[in-house]
């Protein structure tokens, strides 16, 4: 590595040269030899901490780096797709997608941010945003495209808890009242099995076994989430019947197992808009969402007292303390129960385990 003087059209220019990391050469000409010697000791530094950035990368644009060499290699949901592809043409390439990854600075993501908040965008949504553009920094430190993400270190605003509403089994029993009969199934069904909307929209005729009480979810957002849910005989009842009102049978295995009326595929925003939030204001449950009914299903499993991994299992959760802090709810009788656990523990006439232990 060495400065070498050069004479060129433009007058004496001062060359840096170097060795990538893959022992290929590298040079760049300087008008000062001051400038020559300050990026000089840039490279000496950043070779001596084993981070020098590769210089052939330094003009990839933002955009086309994400698109072509991060997001084809992510595991995304069709949903989380479509959501990650409307915050990167709205909020994120405007500002920088034709920037070159290795000029984008800090003080262009802390002005995103001021922008996004002056636009009124939630603490959640700006949240959002970061996490979607986090992995293409994250790649480009890895690829020596550029030394440090210009993100780290910067602190996202603090989201607004999310309000988590499980139904009392009063309030379930109002909701199915009042929804709309012909979509009561879908209440019925995520109550007593707690999938999630895009679990319980994906789901195919193919994936439901009425011979064997059960159904397959098949699409979900995380691997654990890949499960084989028993059903109750009435619940499989009631699947087959609307399958069988909509006219279809199991010759339609790819078909979706849930439909509206007319053999349709469900739509969350339309299903919430048109069938779940009006039935929601008949039975006066303000801020129940339909997600609610997983965490509803969850709590009443803890509440009857289900093995902790069962529950976990059941939900399609990768750890245990996702199911117990975000979606089991402690009951009022739960909790008056358990102040009675010494006493109950202590009986033996009630307690053959500790009868057996004397």
């Amino acid at each position: 590595m060495g400065i070498f003087e050069k004479e060129t059209k433009s007058g004496k220019r001062y060359q840096v040269k170097w060795r990538r990391a893959d022992g290929t050469q590298a040079s760049r000409n300087f008008r000062t030899i001051r400038e020559a010697k300050d990026f000089k000791r840039q490279v000496e530094h950043e070779k001596a901490r084993g981070v020098l950035p590769d210089d052939r990368l330094s003009k990839v644009k933002f955009a086309d780096f994400a698109e072509n060499e991060v997001f084809p290699h992510l595991r995304h949901s069709p949903a989380t797709m479509r959501r990650r592809d409307g915050i990167m043409t709205n909020h994120i390439y405007p500002t920088i997608g034709n920037k070159p990854i290795s000029k984008i600075s800090r003080t262009d993501i802390l002005n995103m941010m001021r922008a996004w908040d002056e636009m009124g965008l939630s603490a959640r949504s700006i949240l959002n945003h970061l996490n979607a553009i986090r992995p293409v920094f994250n790649e480009a430190v890895l690829r020596d495209i550029i030394v440090k993400s210009p993100m780290a270190g910067i602190k996202p605003p603090k989201p607004k808890e999310v309000l988590r509403n499980p139904m009392t089994p009063e309030q379930c029993r109002a909701l199915l009242q009042v929804i709309d009969p012909r979509y009561a199934f879908a209440i019925e069904f995520v109550l007593g099995t707690g999938v999630r909307w895009s679990e319980f929209a994906n789901m195919k005729i193919g994936d439901f076994n009425p011979f064997g009480n059960s159904v397959f979810v098949r699409n979900s957002k995380t691997d654990a989430g890949v499960r084989e849910l028993p059903l109750t005989p009435s619940d499989t009842l009631m699947v087959s019947r609307h399958i069988a009102d909509t006219g279809r049978n199991g010759a339609h295995s790819d078909s979706p197992l849930f439909t509206s009326p007319e053999g349709m595929p469900l739509h969350h925003s339309n299903f919430r808009r048109r069938i779940f939030a009006p039935a929601c204001r008949a039975a006066g449950l303000e801020g129940v969402t339909f997600h609610d009914l997983r965490r509803t299903h969850a709590t009443m499993l803890v509440a009857q007292g289900y093995d902790a991994k069962v529950v976990q299992e059941r939900m399609g959760h990768k750890s245990i303390s996702t199911t117990l802090a975000y979606y089991a709810k402690a009951t009022e009788e739960g909790k008056v129960k358990a102040a009675g656990a010494k006493d109950q523990y202590l009986a033996v006439d009630n307690n053959p385990r500790l009868e057996d232990a004397q």
